[in-house]
């Protein structure tokens, strides 16, 4: 364009990599260049074409298709009406992706143009002047402004429920904002709304799921009840305070995708009647052990859902609840205000329960009560964090737990992870390297498959997850050989002898069938390998 000389680009280039930001912004501070230099450079850039102040004369057909509070919020004028297109002017390359959005709203395919930032922020304001002034008198106006804004989370939040995202990110920063989704427990960035749309969008989560929008300062947390094509979903909101404004994350507890089967959790056959065997229990203990994000809920809930009849009572103490459950009295914890999960577990051994799910064993109380629990006739289910099966015995004696009342209630142990499935659509054979072999203790890396990434899987090779069990009934020879040395080592050769199937066993199995890759089990089981 012949702006620019080679030095200023080169002290500005210096700049951007000491201090970061960006180059045009950078150019436009050191004077070398006009706004409309800048356009002029991003329409080039992005082969769109550029439209000057003297241009931006919207036509009234293509100015009535879009409302002033949409215009605004996408900071778009629209211009005219050509061979079926809504052409639009914009002036930031970022809201390019959100067009799509627009053609929602408008009906029509849209066609952007550039425009420099100041010229069409005076050409919107002029062309929806009228506007304005007739909704200013009312709550019109306030509807109008947030209308695009709530276009744009719903179509965030739908998206994020069809990609079967498990959570969704939304991180703003100075002068930017990133929204990203957890799929198949990896975050993904997706192309985010313009920066200055951040407060906005995240004021209408808070509205939405009944928070103090005025409090920035603390974190909330909160729950939103939506219907995503058809169905009902629920998200569940926490907010906290950053610099640069507040960070949100929405769990989506999607009942849908909620798998209560036990015969599609990933089991085998034998496994299967393992974890059928301890909920038909008349009294005692079962603890599903993992990580955070590991599926000890689905699987615990599963297993309610095998005994749930008439016949019983199950009561559940959870923080949070995630799902309701038919015919199941479910109770939240809620520590802010004392009722924590022992004394609500205190409480329930009065409801007359058959079978009490606890949601975490995570204080000696709790624990203590559980094993109470159990002694006196009630069927205990519930979770810890620990490497796998043997070491969660020992963690309830940590927690203050004598081994010979452990011994006495104690029924199975299940330890788990989850691991991502090979794509079936690109699935091909895997040669994996021998550092990884090395890691997962083979010589041969015959077998083995990968995904190779196509428009299914978004690329990644992966499709959805399976668990991975490790499974520990209790009999007379273990309770015995814990009763004299309760610690994990000491369980661990003890489960080998009665052939206990690992984690990194197991994961070994869906590798070699390929169901998942070598690489998966090995990040997923190298904890308790070491």
């Amino acid at each position: 364009m012949g702006v620019l000389r080679q030095g200023q680009l080169q002290a500005a280039l210096a700049e951007q990599r000491r201090a970061g930001g960006r180059l045009g912004a950078l150019l436009l501070e050191r004077g070398h260049i006009t706004e409309a230099d800048l356009s002029r450079a991003l329409a080039s850039q992005k082969g769109l074409d550029w439209l000057s102040a003297d241009q931006l004369n919207p036509q009234a057909e293509a100015l009535a298709m879009v409302d002033s509070g949409t215009a605004r919020a996408f900071g778009a004028l629209p211009i005219d009406l050509a061979e079926g297109k809504l052409r639009v002017a914009v002036s930031d390359p970022d809201v390019l992706p959100l067009l799509a959005d627009l053609e929602g709203v408008t009906g029509k395919p849209t066609e952007p143009v550039m425009a420099e930032s100041g010229a069409l922020a005076e050409a919107v304001e002029k062309a929806y002047a009228g506007h304005s002034a007739q909704a200013a008198e009312g709550e019109k106006s306030e509807a109008s402004e947030a209308a695009p804004i709530v276009r744009l989370l719903e179509s965030i939040l739908t998206r994020a429920v069809r990609d079967r995202a498990a959570d969704v990110h939304l991180e703003p920063y100075q002068g930017d904002f990133r929204i990203r989704m957890r799929v198949d427990g990896v975050l993904y960035e997706i192309d985010p709304p313009p920066a200055h749309l951040a407060p906005a969008i995240i004021s209408r989560v808070k509205v939405l799921a009944n928070l103090d929008i005025s409090e920035t300062r603390m974190p909330q947390d909160g729950r939103i009840e939506m219907v995503v094509d058809g169905r009902p979903v629920d998200f569940r909101v926490s907010t906290v305070p950053i610099q640069g404004g507040e960070s949100v994350v929405l769990r989506i507890l999607d009942r849908k995708s909620l798998q209560l089967d036990l015969t599609k959790l990933g089991l085998l056959e034998g496994e299967q009647e393992q974890l059928q065997d301890f909920v038909q229990k008349p009294h005692g203990i079962v603890l599903v052990t993992g990580p955070t994000g590991s599926g000890k809920t689905t699987t615990l809930y599963s297993l309610l859902s095998q005994v749930n009849t008439p016949e019983r009572k199950i009561l559940t103490v959870e923080d949070p609840v995630e799902y309701d459950l038919d015919g199941i009295v479910q109770v939240p914890v809620k520590e802010e205000i004392g009722v924590g999960y022992s004394s609500v577990l205190r409480t329930m051994l009065r409801q007359d329960p058959d079978i009490i799910l606890v949601g975490e064993i995570r204080d000696p109380e709790t624990a203590q009560i559980a094993v109470e629990a159990a002694l006196t006739g009630h069927l205990v289910l519930s979770t810890l964090h620990t490497n796998d099966a043997p070491s969660t015995a020992t963690r309830m004696v940590d927690l203050g737990v004598e081994p010979f009342l452990l011994s006495a209630t104690l029924e199975g142990i299940v330890a788990q992870r989850l691991v991502r499935k090979i794509c079936e659509k690109c699935a091909e054979s895997d040669s994996p390297e021998k550092d990884l072999l090395k890691k997962a203790g083979l010589t041969s890396g015959k077998g083995f498959k990968r995904g190779k990434g196509c428009d299914d899987c978004h690329f990644t090779g992966h499709s959805g997850r399976t668990a991975i069990y490790e499974i520990l009934p209790m009999d007379d020879a273990l309770r015995e050989q814990f009763l004299k040395d309760p610690s994990t080592i000491a369980l661990r050769r003890a489960a080998a002898k009665k052939k206990m199937r690992t984690l990194r066993e197991r994961g070994l199995e869906l590798a070699r069938s390929g169901v998942t890759t070598l690489d998966e089990v090995v990040k997923s089981t190298q904890s308790e390998e070491g």
